[in-house]
């Protein structure tokens, strides 16, 4: 009797949980969604912005269980969202409930950044400086509640804790912090002391791949624990030159592979993130606001069904304007049907098909910007876009992105973070040599 090849991805999503099951024997790869949760943070008491952690990981809880109903499971691997973290006290309790980035308690992180200095951070970090960032976050937490923790944990590595008993900072979810060096990918520990936060609260940096305790006695194995890490394992054309990754979900990430870091002047003035792979070299990208702007004008008009605004947007053939899909005004605010409208100083009579279309051709033409500055700062030639997670089941978004940077879209899959997850799990129980062989697998039939 064979080994099972089965494995379960656990995403957490900042909209949503997603565990699913990869069968890594396939002929080809095909992601089952087992469990979905759609969540969102909540306003706490004191007008906070934070996680229903205690539900998120009974909702994780019921999709592996789920799972092992289902069939044989060989692994498990958890990857999520970036910068967000929970502080554990010494009985292994949370000492409150995790921040969402999205708080409106960073709004002052530029004090944060020109105290330490701007282009000192860059250069060690190799990070986009954006507000979310957990260095600012930690900057200005409650330092009560630090003196009470003695962990920070990045919420898929808390997840991983509470399950299989493993502590640690998986490098790739690591490097979106602000606080890891880009280089030695370890603890930038001078910035950690600038912060005068305590050495002792930050956990060895991990490798994915590496075991991390069990759950009913199935295997945890970490894998790129930041969800755009295992994305970028499950992009198809990967190890083509000139492919420039896309994932799109409620932020858009656009990106390259590369080898090494780049903190050169034109990287750090165009704002680039030199982030970790999850299995080596740098992931060197930027991310806009994405379809978080369209989920929030959704929420305002009543969660109509998506396919009916992406159909209205469709019928739309006049021009419309776009805006900055990168511009902080669209991480936070109370009205985002409002907000568009001002930002392009649209007419109150105008219908929410030409909102829709103004949001999207507005988050291409930042996905093209970014693109352009790619090639301007690689010198690269690009010659194609992968396009994976939620809009790679948008056509329009493809035809538009086609139109407005002349290079073909491949469509990957919606559940390409699943598929990178499952990759990582696959190397580290031997079913794949590497990555090479496993993109054979993911880009068609061994």
């Amino acid at each position: 009797m064979t080994d099972p090849a089965r494995v379960l991805a656990v995403d957490l999503g900042a909209t949503s949980i997603r565990v699913a099951a990869v069968d890594l024997d396939a002929p080809e790869p095909e992601v089952e969604v087992l469990h979905r949760w759609q969540h969102t943070p909540f306003t706490a008491p004191d007008g906070t912005l934070r996680w229903d952690w205690p539900r998120m990981v009974a909702e994780v809880k019921k999709g592996l269980e789920l799972g092992l109903a289902t069939g044989p499971v060989a692994s498990i691997g958890i990857d999520g969202w970036g910068v967000d973290y929970g502080l554990i006290d010494a009985d292994g309790e949370l000492v409150d409930l995790p921040y969402s980035y999205r708080d409106r308690r960073t709004e002052e992180w530029q004090t944060t950044a020109d105290a330490v200095g701007v282009d000192y951070l860059y250069d060690v970090t190799g990070v986009q400086l954006m507000g979310i960032n957990t260095i600012f976050q930690l900057a200005i937490h409650d330092r009560n509640e630090l003196a009470e923790a003695t962990r920070i944990l990045l919420l898929p590595d808390l997840l991983v804790r509470q399950l299989g008993g493993a502590e640690g900072a998986e490098r790739s979810n690591a490097s979106t912090t602000g606080l890891m060096d880009a280089r030695t990918g370890e603890w930038a520990y001078k910035l950690i002391d600038a912060l005068s936060l305590d050495r002792s609260l930050f956990p060895d940096v991990v490798s994915a791949g590496r075991a991390a305790g069990q759950w009913r006695g199935v295997p945890i194995h970490l894998v790129g624990s930041h969800d755009t890490a295992s994305a970028f394992i499950g992009m198809p054309g990967g190890s083509e030159p000139g492919t420039v990754f896309v994932s799109t979900g409620t932020w858009v990430i656009v990106g390259l592979e590369r080898p090494s870091v780049d903190t050169s002047d034109g990287a750090r003035v165009a704002n680039f993130s030199n982030e970790a792979g999850a299995l080596g070299g740098v992931r060197f990208l930027k991310n806009v606001v994405g379809f978080w702007i369209l989920d929030q004008c959704r929420s305002g008009w009543g969660d109509p069904p998506i396919d009916l605004l992406l159909e209205e947007a469709t019928s739309v053939t006049t021009s419309v304007p776009v805006f900055d899909a990168g511009d902080d005004r669209f991480v936070t605010t109370p009205d985002m049907e409002q907000e568009v409208r001002d930002a392009v100083d649209l007419a109150p009579s105008a219908p929410r098909s030409v909102i829709v279309r103004i949001v999207l051709e507005s988050i291409v033409d930042g996905i093209a910007r970014v693109i352009d500055q790619l090639s301007d700062i690689t010198s690269t030639s690009m010659k194609q876009v992968a396009v994976v997670g939620g809009g790679a089941r948008v056509p329009l978004l493809h035809e538009l992105l086609a139109t407005r940077t002349g290079l073909s879209v491949v469509r990957g899959s919606p559940e390409a973070t699943a598929l990178g997850n499952a990759i990582v799990q696959g190397i580290a129980l031997r079913r794949f040599d590497d990555l090479v062989d496993a993109r054979v697998w993911l880009d068609g039939p061994r």
